[in-house]
């Protein structure tokens, strides 16, 4: 080696592990050996850069994270992958004490999608919960993370009445939860669990005697681009979500393995939440693909949904909670049932419907009962996948001579399929729409088509749809943190190597 090239790669040698951490040039740092952090004893400001250092810890717990809608407080993973895994305690990482206007996210480095690894596979004496948002947390965002192996749930997302009655509905309301991005896998119970389910009151315990609190409502729930896979309860519910609330772009399958009863559906919609669910795709459980108790106004379209072979691919019963409630299911591809692929009850509905709908198995496509005020239209029914008339077997794609291609009608509001591409006039019924091979429709406008839908007729590819993070973000490359007050950092020696081998490259 030569002597001028070896003085470089000895320099960037020196710097480049060291570096690494301290570019980040993070507000506050987290070494390992930090299980709590408490933004207030540590004088945390809006729009602080808060690092967790790489390597692995059994837990971190955040207190009192107070920043702005404007300057929220982000948490990010630093150097590498953070790893929290913890085997005793019934949590890995945990948000609690009023924290406020933050982000939690797995961005810091390029080479790991997920730049967390959060695991609490501990069952006794209480099951674990991977990332546990509490203590009246609100307006925060949380992505790129993987979350897996979990006792309990992947990411629990409420606050439990307490007896004080600070968490209660009428005192508290949970604002602008945003997740997305996060990979869930291998729980023991449900993979996300957004909101109580307990919407008639949960009893609790307060100075030796049984006292029952009414559980608070969401505002603002939006729920996009997970994997969710291999949960032993539901693949995701929602409760108490009772404006703003979107779960779309995601991916859940195989769920309900543990075979607990009523806790074996792929998304649960539940009480007084009034939710758009679109663009996902569930696939593989021993239940209900998705179930609406007692939700208001819920508009189910563009989903694929397979598989779930012991009761029906959507099931919603209004249960009299929310009158004039209307449920509307339009451009879903259904395949596999017991029962049938939509069921509806609820004589207190308001105007509902199914309609474009492609629904592929025997008996009933679509059932209403208990004098729903009920309408269909557009709704293609068929025996099998073969008579569905796909592009291949085992894909989704509709072939030139598919019975569901144009027999749609159109619906307000959606002018695209489940991978972003334009609806046709009229319209084709499901999830997708019928592609004229050679004929280019310009790019996607939305998420990519899962890895299963099989090839498009015309073998064109599909870009990635938007990330959907948020817009105060750090930016850069690495850590993407804010340089530290008073912090050192070596620059001068990575100057120096950069000189040196500039001038080596002149010379030759």
């Amino acid at each position: 080696m030569k002597p001028t090239i070896a003085v470089a790669v000895l320099l960037f040698s020196f710097v480049a592990a060291p570096a690494r951490a301290q570019d980040c040039g993070c507000d506050h740092q987290l070494d390992v050996d930090v299980t709590v952090f408490d933004g207030a004893e540590s004088s945390v400001s809006p729009g602080d850069v808060v690092c967790v250092m790489a390597g692995e810890r059994e837990l971190l717990r955040l207190r009192h994270l107070a920043g702005t809608p404007e300057a929220p407080i982000t948490v990010i993973n630093c150097g590498g992958r953070a790893v929290i895994r913890n085997t005793e305690r019934a949590y890995a990482l945990v948000v609690e004490d009023d924290s406020h206007d933050f982000r939690i996210t797995g961005t810091g480095d390029p080479d790991h999608e997920y730049g967390f690894d959060i695991s609490a596979p501990d069952r006794d004496p209480y099951p674990g919960v991977g990332v546990w948002l509490v203590g009246r947390s609100t307006r925060y965002e949380v992505d790129h993370l993987e979350i897996h192996d979990t006792g309990f749930a992947g990411v629990s997302a409420k606050t439990d009445p307490v007896c004080d009655g600070s968490a209660d509905q009428g005192v508290f309301v949970q604002e602008s939860t945003h997740l997305h991005h996060l990979w869930i896998h291998d729980t023991g119970g449900e993979g996300f669990y957004i909101g109580s389910t307990q919407s008639d009151g949960q009893t609790i315990n307060c100075d030796g005697a049984p006292e029952v609190h009414q559980p608070h409502f969401l505002d603002g729930v939006e729920v996009h681009d997970n994997l969710i896979e291999d949960t032993g309860w539901d693949g995701a519910q929602i409760g108490m979500a009772r404006t703003g609330c979107r779960f779309y772009r995601n991916t859940i399958r195989r769920v309900g393995l543990a075979g607990e009863e009523f806790q074996m559906q792929g998304l649960q919609i539940g009480t007084f939440s009034a939710c758009e669910v679109f663009s996902n795709v569930i696939e593989e459980g021993p239940a209900n693909g998705i179930i609406i108790l007692g939700a208001d106004d819920t508009f189910v379209h563009s989903n694929r949904i397979v598989g779930f072979t012991m009761a029906d691919g959507i099931y919603a019963n209004a249960r009299d909670v929310i009158a004039g409630a209307r449920y509307r299911f339009a451009f879903n591809t259904i395949e596999g049932w017991d029962r049938a692929g939509i069921t509806v009850f609820g004589p207190g509905l308001g105007p509902s419907e199914a309609v474009s709908n492609l629904l592929i198995g025997d008996g009933a496509g679509v059932t209403a009962g208990g004098d729903v005020d009920w309408s269909e239209d557009g709704n293609v029914v068929v025996a099998t996948h073969a008579e569905g008339g796909f592009s291949g077997p085992g894909a989704w794609y509709l072939a030139e001579d598919s019975v569901a291609r144009g027999a749609g009608v159109a619906v307000d509001g959606v002018e695209i399929d489940l991978d972003g591409y334009p609806r046709a006039d009229p319209p084709s019924a499901g999830a997708y729409e019928y592609r004229e091979p050679g004929v280019d429709a310009g790019p996607p406008i939305g998420p990519p088509p899962p890895s299963d839908a099989g090839p498009r007729p015309d073998g064109g590819s599909v870009a990635l749809g938007e990330d959907g993070g948020s817009s105060g973000a750090p930016a850069g490359d690495g850590c993407t943190c804010r340089a530290a007050p008073g912090g050192v950092t070596p620059g001068w020696l990575a100057l120096i190597a950069l000189a040196l081998l500039a001038r080596r490259c002149r010379r030759e």
